[in-house]
């Protein structure tokens, strides 16, 4: 194999690594929005506690919401959870919800995380892409 031949598949092994790191956001967002858009009902939740995922040092928090739909309560558990309580028990947020299933819930609030993981994908598949060209 030649230097060059070399060179070219470093450059293809980095620009792949850099597409990759771009799908991941795409991904992402997409169901966002696609779960974004089965939410088509809107209502106030409470934050009524907080499941603990992991051990007592590493432990992530996960909102528990108390929401109503048609005089029914809905305790649901966030599927997002967080180093530290990003809401304080009692704490309202809009959520929202599906119709058809009020099950399924959404809550603007919690999607900082996606959109920071976005970024943090995009500058990777960014640099991974310049340093591939």
């Amino acid at each position: 194999m030649t230097e060059q031949q070399t060179i070219l598949m470093i450059a293809g092994i980095f620009l792949f690594i850099g597409a990759a790191f771009a799908l991941v956001p795409i991904i992402m967002n997409k169901h966002r929005k696609k779960k974004a858009a089965q939410c088509d009902r809107e209502t106030i939740a409470t934050v009524v506690a907080y499941a603990c995922y992991g051990g007592s040092s590493d432990c992530t928090y996960a909102p528990i919401y108390s929401y109503y739909v048609n005089e029914k309560e809905y305790r649901k558990t966030s599927k997002y959870s967080f180093s530290g309580q990003r809401f304080s028990v009692g704490d309202k947020v809009a959520l929202r919800y599906n119709s058809s299933n009020p099950d399924i819930f959404f809550v603007d609030n919690e999607q900082f995380i996606i959109k920071f993981i976005s970024v943090i994908f995009g500058i990777i598949s960014a640099v991974m892409t310049l340093i591939g060209i």
